[in-house]
This record gives C-alpha cells, structure tokens and sequence, in this order.
C-alpha cells in the first residue's frame, strides 16, 4: 500500500513571512481505509483525518508521534497516528466513547516526556481543517490556513492530501493581506490533488505563487503500523492469569491488530513460552 506519492514537503518564503507543509497522502489514506472496512464518505473522513495529523507532526516536529482523535456524533472514536518513520494509521471503534460527541484532540509527547494535548470543538456543518487551525491558534499559538480534502473511489480513497500555511513573526500586515486575498481566490484543495502526477511541490507552489521561497525538507509517507508478535504477547499476557492459561491449553489463536488489519497466529508453546519468561521462570 505504500507509494512513493505519498509525501509531505516543507517550504518558506526568503523573506520569512510564511512557511507552507503541503502533503499527498492517498496512500495512507486508502490503507486505512481499507483496514478499518471504511468507504464512501467515512473513507474521506479518515483520509482527512491522517492527512491533518501528518501535516501538525510536521508543524510541532517531525520526529514526534502526533495522534489526533475525534468523537463522531455517534459517539464512535476515531483516531490517526502520524510517526515519525512517515508511517500513518487510522482506527475507528466500534465502541461508544465516554466523551462528547464532535470533539477533536491533539495529542504529542514533548520532550521532558510530558504529554500535551490540545481540545477544541468541531462545529456543527464545520470540517477537520478548521478545528485544527483553532488548535493551533489556541494551544500552539500558530497562526495558520489549514486546507484538508480525501476523494472516495474504487480504492476506497482515489485521492487525499492537503496543505498547512503557517504565518510567521516576519510578515507584515501587507503580506498577511496579500495572502489572505490569494488564498481565497484559489479553487478547492480537492481539485489539487487529484491526479497520479499531484506532488506536494506542486501544492506549494500553488499556494505560494508569486513569491521566492526555497523547499526545506521532504519525507516519504506510507500507510503502515508499529504492531508486531512481540507487541501481541504483551497484550496478551495483560490478560488475568487464568484466560492466559486457558489459551495456551487451546489451539493456535489469530489475532488481528485493530489498526492495520495484520494477523497473527500465536503457537500455545510461544504464548506459554512467554508467560514463562514473564513470570521469571525462564531465562529471556
């Protein structure tokens, strides 16, 4: 699923007004899609969703996790990882969340190892793109234009991607002024994206038009996960004793990782194998 498409550009003007994160990452959306059996227009909410939280791991810092989640007005939880390896993954629970409906949370680790996360309310008939520039107006003080788009398709998601312009302490009134008019005369992010030949570079330049600016950085995306076996017997042997022994008494068990849809056949000798060891029965 992955795709060398999948990418997420950083650029800013010489002149150290305005800094611009522009992503393609139809890719990770359609992989999440596909995981979580989402189509139609739940599969352009979850493209949408890990494309807003690549674009804020890339706002904050690259090498930081950035989850974003959000309660549908259902009540059902929905939430996208951003890696720092460009890794992304979404999930939707089946279950009912225990907070209120049309919330949506930022999540990231800083580096004192304090967890930060940020708040704020999507309103009724509003999108993800703009409860995200509240957020960071409120939580990370960042001035920013955010636009989001994810296209449903044959593959789930044909297309998903977006940009993040970022207002910095340079720009002047004039130039915050000239912006904001070229900004809204520019057609709908959806449109800028569709296509196998759409680039981040190309939304960039589509955004910045007009002005000198030179490319900072760029990172490859890619739908993907961080479960493994050694994380499925953890989880596991979080279970009460009794259930772990029953396991290893039964047959080989397949467990499927929620997030990615990978599976996983645990042998009872490498179930009990591990119990053993956590236990200190064994050597590890």
């Amino acid at each position: 699923m992955a795709s060398p498409a999948d990418r997420v550009v950083r650029a800013m003007t010489r002149d150290g007004a305005f800094r611009v994160i522009a992503g393609i990452t139809t890719a990770s959306g359609a992989g999440a899609a596909l995981a979580q059996e989402l189509d139609g227009e739940r599969a352009v909410r979850i493209g949408e969703l890990i494309t807003g939280a690549v674009l804020i791991r890339e706002t904050t810092q690259p090498l930081r996790r950035v989850q974003i989640s959000w309660t549908d007005p259902d009540g059902r939880s929905w939430v996208a990882d951003a890696l720092p390896d460009g890794k992304n993954r979404g999930l939707v629970s089946t279950a009912i969340a225990d907070r209120p409906a049309d919330v949506l949370t930022v999540d990231y680790t800083l580096p004192s190892g304090q967890l930060h996360r940020g708040t704020v309310a999507v309103d009724p008939g509003s999108d993800f793109a703009s409860a995200l520039m509240r957020y960071l107006k409120d939580s990370e003080q960042i001035l920013a234009m955010v636009a989001l788009a994810a296209l449903p398709g044959p593959d789930r998601v044909r297309a998903a991607g977006g940009f993040l312009l970022q207002v910095l302490p340079e720009a002047s009134p004039e130039a915050i002024g000239e912006m904001t008019e070229h900004l809204s005369d520019l057609p709908p992010v959806a449109s800028l994206i569709e296509g196998p030949s759409a680039t981040p570079e190309d939304l960039i330049a589509t955004v910045l038009h007009g002005l000198d600016y030179a490319v900072l950085a760029s990172s490859g995306l890619e739908f993907g996960c961080t479960c493994s076996q050694e994380r499925v017997l953890s989880s596991l042997l979080t279970l009460p004793d009794q259930e772990v022994m029953d396991m290893v008494a039964g047959g080989v068990l397949d467990v499927r990782c929620d997030a990615c849809g990978t599976r996983y056949q645990i042998e009872p000798v490498v179930l009990a194998s591990a119990r053993a060891r956590l236990r200190g029965m064994l050597p590890s």
